[in-house]
């Protein structure tokens, strides 16, 4: 299989030329390489505040990259696209195949540019999901909003003739209309390595609860750090550990903190930056006692499955594809999203009653076994070579993984 991938997270090389990229891309990379005879990455390059964030060194020999420029806002990549395309087609002669990772802002004008070369959509989210929780002026979320409607039509044009896999339920029915080959699958980052066993956790005090991933308000990190305020009123020592980053340009962080001062809670919340996948945030999961995800929004993160990995018990707002996936008081505690109160009391039930505790330990970290990334990979070389060979609707191999899953509850 020789597979051509684009994603908009950028890649660079360094000084000593190996090629660098985000560690979440990187393992994915790395791992679809390893079931590829050749795998070229058309990938633009960083703005200079991304390049810290480029921690992963791909280790794959087979990765090729395809530089398509700076990775520029949204209407300067647009208004390049067809630079973009011109170095899809310069590479058909060398593909069997093209995967697309989405949403993005080029996946429309590059699954165009692909044919006849058969063409696969990995689709991870919505950019519609998110934009009321943008750090911007209403007038702007509205020009963003019509964009991401624009953009969301010319997916779904992209996926009436690909082979199209979702992370989330809620994607599975949106697209299932438009998409006669649609697959739901599972995304994640988690290696063997990745694995740490425990029976148990709350053996220690503070108790330290653990949020990581980007620092965003649609997050639920603000109705969080009151859920935390609430629990120490209620005499719970409990420390909150945040791990991520903030968008360009935005304030949340200094707001969090004035929301933690001001609740009185200031010593209680800490902030440890970006963490690069690996030892650093490894670490961080195995001191934590607890893992919470407050979203407002979310398809599936994949911050829960490297948590349970880590045999941590979850909590986590019922929201996106986190029901369909997860089963309340089995593999994680659910409460409601934007509410401090579901949170304090989600979050108290995990302290205090250790044998749901151990079981969520014990059975999310089964479920985690059956959603590493060799697995996910293996799964998705072989239904796009089964789409190459015959394009016709392809079983999703979701369901089979579901029941070795139940087996394991």
């Amino acid at each position: 299989m020789r597979l051509g991938f684009h994603y908009h997270v950028p890649a660079t090389r360094d000084r000593d030329g190996r090629l660098r990229t985000p560690g979440y891309q990187g393992r994915f990379l790395d791992a679809l390489a390893t079931r590829c005879e050749r795998l070229v990455c058309f990938l633009h390059s960083p703005r200079p505040d991304e390049i810290p964030h480029l921690d992963h060194v791909l280790e794959a020999s087979n990765i090729d990259w395809v530089n398509l420029g700076p990775h520029a806002s949204v209407p300067r990549r647009l208004l390049s696209a067809g630079h973009s395309a011109r170095a899809i087609r310069k590479r058909h002669g060398g593909l069997d195949a093209l995967l697309l990772r989405g949403p993005s802002p080029l996946l429309p004008a590059l699954a165009a540019a692909a044919k006849p070369l058969p063409v696969a959509l990995l689709l991870v989210g919505d950019y519609l999901a998110s934009i009321e929780h943008l750090p911007q002026p209403r007038w702007r979320k509205e020009l963003i909003r019509c964009w991401a409607l624009w953009n969301r039509r010319g997916q779904r044009r992209a996926a009436r003739e690909a082979l199209t896999l979702v992370n989330s339920r809620r994607l599975y029915q949106d697209l299932k209309p438009y998409s006669p080959h649609l697959v739901e699958t599972r995304t994640t980052t988690l290696c063997e390595a990745d694995f740490f066993p425990r029976p148990d956790t709350c053996r220690q005090r503070p108790v330290r609860l653990l949020y990581s991933g980007r620092l965003h308000r649609e997050k639920g990190l603000f109705p969080l750090v009151e859920a935390v305020a609430a629990l120490v009123r209620a005499g719970h020592d409990v420390v909150l550990d945040l791990v991520g980053w903030a968008g360009p340009g935005d304030n949340v962080i200094d707001e969090l903190r004035r929301s933690a001062e001001a609740q009185a809670v200031s010593s209680r919340v800490v902030f440890h930056g970006f963490q690069p996948i690996g030892p650093a945030l490894s670490t961080l999961y195995k001191s934590a006692d607890v893992y919470v995800s407050a979203a407002f929004e979310e398809s599936f993160p994949r911050s829960i499955w490297e948590a349970m990995a880590h045999g941590l018990p979850v909590v986590a707002t019922a929201v996106g594809s986190i029901p369909d996936y997860l089963r309340d008081r089995e593999t994680a505690i659910f409460v409601d999203p934007g509410s401090p109160g579901s949170l304090a009391d989600g979050i108290a039930e995990t302290l205090c009653e250790q044998h749901l505790r151990q079981k969520l330990v014990r059975q999310g970290f089964a479920l985690a076994q059956q959603n590493t990334l060799a697995k996910r990979t293996a799964e998705l070389i072989t239904a796009l070579e089964s789409w190459i060979r015959q394009p016709a609707p392809i079983p999703s191999f979701v369901s089979a993984a579901n029941v070795i899953c139940e087996r394991n509850l």
